[in-house]
């Protein structure tokens, strides 16, 4: 009788230990279900420059390509670019910003007119992204995170 206790015991305390680690939820589980809900494709904080930071989410976006925008077009009409034929022209900046904040051309997509035309185009663009004020990077859950996006300039220069 004894023994038959003893096996009773034995047998509950495996089937309930069955019963304890079937209800846990393993680790792995919790992981794999946070990375199908995280969207890759946008960011929490777009990148700010400090005299954006204060606006709500979206006037925040808006502001940062404002500045952007103004930066490329105060150092394009300083200089005088002189042409031989009229060019209207839409130039697609490639921009890449990184974790620090740093501002990067990737690259520079335009016609052959306007290269032939305008052959300090580039370094102009360069020099105006590099004048821009630290920016502060875009964040995910928290976390700094690099972004790029594509900036349009439109170009309409007379001859």
């Amino acid at each position: 009788m004894k023994n038959l206790w003893k096996y009773c015991l034995l047998l509950f305390v495996c089937v309930s230990c069955e019963y304890i680690n079937g209800s846990i939820v393993k680790e792995e589980t919790i992981v794999a279900e946070e990375k199908k809900s995280i969207n890759l494709d946008t960011v929490d904080e777009f990148p700010s420059f400090e005299s954006c930071d204060y606006l709500e989410k979206e006037a925040q976006k808006n502001c940062f390509f404002q500045t952007l925008t103004d930066q490329i077009y105060e150092r394009l009409s300083t200089n005088d670019l002189v042409v031989s034929k009229t060019i209207r022209d839409t130039i697609q900046v490639s921009l890449y910003i990184d974790t620090l904040g740093i501002i990067k051309i990737e690259a520079i997509q335009k016609n052959k007119l306007t290269s032939a035309q305008l052959p300090l185009l580039d370094s102009l663009l360069h020099a105006s992204i590099n004048s821009l004020p630290k920016a502060s990077p875009a964040n995910k859950r928290g976390i700094p995170v690099a972004t790029k996006f594509m900036l349009p300039i439109i170009l309409n220069v007379e001859e």
